[in-house]
């Protein structure tokens, strides 16, 4: 079951490190309307967040990033916190932060 969003007064999880979907909604069902590019530099503002679809990403350098926060950028724009930097979003989330689990590596 989603919550809602906490607080709905605008905060700041940074840059996106990746390509990053928006979506209609906090789903993974929800159609992509919009796809952003990262550059390093653009700081996102949400509007607030709320759980949705648990989203796993595992292509950085940081490790497998879990999370079921997903932000509002905008009226009908959602993107997973997972694309935005863990370390600022544990400032900013506590608890409810996406969760990194380091990469392993296997013996052959």
């Amino acid at each position: 079951m989603t919550r809602p969003a906490h607080e709905r007064k605008p905060l700041v999880p940074g840059t996106i490190w990746r390509d990053s979907n928006i979506r209609t909604g906090p789903s993974l069902d929800s159609p992509v309307i919009d796809l952003v590019l990262p550059d390093g530099v653009t700081q996102y503002t949400a509007e607030g967040w709320v759980l949705g679809d648990e989203v796993i990403e595992g292509g950085n350098s940081v490790g497998e990033i879990v999370s079921r926060v997903w932000f509002e950028l905008g009226e009908g724009r959602w993107c997973s916190a997972v694309n935005f930097d863990p370390a600022v979003l544990a400032g900013l989330l506590g608890a409810d932060a996406p969760q990194v689990r380091p990469h392993t590596t296997q013996e052959i």
